[in-house]
């Protein structure tokens, strides 16, 4: 079984920090990491390689640096890893990610299963793997809480707030997994070390039959931003304590 799990490369979201002058969010100079819900979708297809046998691949889109990303995917249990490479500067929405993504799917053996995690912790769109389904043509269950699979097929269960349903399907197909699923057993600093570079490949818009015109074709522009003012009653109550308690619980 041949499973493709898609990863991001992303800043460290708990180190963000807003500029009161600007107003603006601070991004330069922050450490980057592979995005969170990332990791239980390579924890779920490193477990499903052991089962049932195959391997696992990883397909990235981001700067040189995310090579770091992909060695700790590697780490992980993943056998290869696909970079394509853009500016540390370059913004992509989510219809030029799947866009690139299906095409770096396609140059490369064909999957039986494709992962993406439920969400990515910077941009929080959730439309990454739907839009990668419908490129690669594939039937697609979101929110997988609990998979088991085998050669050909699939079960899996998605969770959506208080409705859980049980989705038997063939493969290929591609799912997005649910933080809800695993606890992801992340390697060691000297694991992640050890990684070989030569288990990354790197890869150029042309090696896939795109251009740099996929760049500068957004679907979505980011018009701006504000920070939510916040406004705060400051309701004081007087009174001993079991009177004080009495009118908070009331």
């Amino acid at each position: 079984m041949h499973i493709v799990v898609c990863v991001k490369h992303v800043v460290d979201s708990t180190e963000i920090h807003v500029d009161k002058k600007t107003n603006e969010l601070v991004l330069r100079g922050l450490s980057t990491k592979i995005n969170d819900y990332d990791k239980n979708a390579v924890e779920k297809a490193v477990k499903l390689k052991k089962e049932l046998g195959g391997t696992v691949s990883l397909l990235c889109i981001g700067p040189r640096e995310a090579q770091k990303t992909l060695k700790e995917a590697l780490a992980m249990g993943a056998d290869q890893a696909y970079l394509l490479q853009v500016s540390p500067r370059q913004q992509l929405d989510t219809a030029q990610v799947a866009l690139i993504l299906s095409k770096m799917a396609a140059s490369i053996e064909p999957a039986d299963l494709v992962f993406c995690g439920e969400v990515s912790e910077d941009g929080y769109n959730s439309q990454t793997g739907a839009r990668l389904a419908e490129r690669l043509h594939l039937p697609q269950v979101s929110y997988v809480t609990k998979l088991d699979a085998q050669e050909g097929g699939y079960v899996a269960e998605s969770t959506l707030e208080s409705t859980v349903e049980t989705v038997k399907g063939a493969t290929p197909a591609l799912l997005t997994i649910s933080s809800a699923i695993n606890v992801p057993h992340l390697p060691t600093a000297i694991q992640i070390m050890k990684v070989r570079g030569n288990r990354i490949k790197s890869l150029k818009l042309s090696d896939i039959g795109l251009d740099d015109s996929v760049l500068e074709q957004p679907a979505v522009k980011m018009l701006g931003y504000e920070i939510p003012e916040q406004e705060r009653k400051n309701i004081m109550i007087d009174g001993s304590a079991a009177e004080a308690a009495a009118s908070l619980v009331k």
